[in-house]
């Protein structure tokens, strides 16, 4: 201590005389290998990060302290951008890519050195791959689209942002028109079906497909039958315009699910075009003609926002299941399109649930409420802190929901 403070006062001294301690200059980066030879060997690497070929480490790094990880100047986000100006303009449009917003830059990109372009981690498709494991079962199939099998995600996605959904570059069909020209011949392929107007991935899968000319395996049955006027006008200069709103199309052969728009509770089904918001009108690779996979699907909605930013899928889904398995996707006459309710909701899967323990049922008052004690007193149908399912702490703090003396 006593060392410190003479120190302080001597150098003090020396300042007040006009006297300056000499700065001794650091040579960057050898100073800095001297302790990251880890850092030194990426030099090695075919594409190197350009503050990273000056050797100036600092403009990165702060030598001494830092409020953010790994020494850096700035958080990573803020530190990326303030070079990299023009990828901010990509992150602020209408639909981002996750990483990029999240700032986490270095999910993709090496932030020194690496043997891929741009310095990414790994080549395309293997790395989309490592979040969208889609991707492989994609390639595992007989029909793959050419930027697909070539790993050219880039040829339809954009890597941080778009001001089309799931990252397009451009909409369709004007993206695909970029390799499949417009013309007599795919106009006689369709029908002669106005495909300036089209969406294309309304019968191909953009990724891979099990059938040719990568057209989704789970037809509609007019679709598959080729008997396109069960739904379109396909007399001269019809341009196979709808013979009637969507709703009332879809309507003519599935009555019991028109019915229940009509339910206390209708999933959406108060639009003429509702049906699809969920469903393909021709083809699909989901089953029941779904867009996506049904818990996919059902995400594009629901658990939004930051609440839910990295969750597991089953804190979403209860174990994993399906949503259909607890609500019905169209209507229901009970809150949440839940299929039924009380105890009927858990106990067809959970037979032997609390046969032992606290009681529920009929007559079993919820304090809370005044009505029978259900499951979902004690449980959420979703995720929640405590298992199982349990939102509160049960070792004390939700037990004194009801019990305080």
């Amino acid at each position: 201590m006593m060392r410190r403070i003479f120190l302080s006062m001597a150098a003090a001294i020396l300042l007040a005389a006009g006297i300056r301690a000499a700065v001794v200059e650091v040579k960057e980066p050898a100073a800095c290998y001297s302790c990251h030879s880890d850092i030194e060997n990426l030099a090695a690497k075919k594409f190197r990060h350009t503050a990273f070929v000056s050797g100036k480490c600092s403009s990165c790094h702060n030598p001494h302290a830092s409020r953010h990880a790994g020494l850096l100047n700035d958080g990573l986000k803020g530190l990326c951008l303030s070079c990299h100006e023009t990828i901010a303009g990509e992150m602020a449009q209408t639909s981002a890519h996750q990483p990029a917003m999240a700032g986490d830059c270095s999910a993709c990109h090496d932030p020194h050195a690496a043997d891929v372009r741009n310095q990414l981690k790994q080549k395309t498709p293997a790395l989309c791959q490592s979040c969208h494991p889609t991707v492989a079962a994609w390639l595992g199939r007989r029909f793959v689209h050419q930027p697909v099998a070539e790993g050219n995600c880039a040829a339809c996605h954009a890597a941080h942002g778009s001001t089309q959904e799931r990252l397009l570059g451009a909409a369709v069909p004007g993206l695909c028109f970029g390799c499949h020209k417009p013309g007599a011949a795919l106009a006689a392929a369709h029908k002669g079906f106005d495909m300036g107007k089209a969406d294309c991935t309304t019968c191909h899968d953009p990724h891979a497909s099990t059938m040719a000319s990568l057209l989704m395996p789970n037809q509609h049955a007019p679709f598959k039958g080729g008997n396109c006027g069960t739904c379109h006008a396909t007399g001269a200069g019809a341009g196979m315009a709808l013979t009637a709103d969507v709703m009332t199309l879809c309507g003519k052969c599935h009555q019991t699910v028109l019915k229940q728009a009509s339910a206390a509770h209708n999933h959406n089904l108060d639009d003429p075009r509702s049906c699809l918001n969920c469903h393909n009108a021709h083809a699909a690779s989901a089953s029941s003609l779904l867009v996506g996979e049904q818990k996919d699907l059902c995400f594009r909605c629901h658990f939004k926002g930051e609440a839910y930013k990295g969750k597991k899928e089953t804190y979403l889904t209860h174990d994993g299941m399906e949503c259909s398995n607890c609500h019905t996707v169209h209507g229901s006459d009970n809150a949440q399109y839940l299929t039924t309710t009380g105890l009927e909701l858990c106990t067809g899967c959970h037979a032997d649930a609390h046969k032992g323990s606290h009681p529920v049922g009929a007559g079993i008052i919820d304090p809370r409420t005044k009505t029978d004690m259900t499951c979902l007193a004690c449980h959420t149908l979703h995720g929640a802190e405590f298992k199982p399912y349990l939102p509160l702490n049960p070792s004390q703090e939700l037990c004194l929901q009801c019990h305080r003396k």
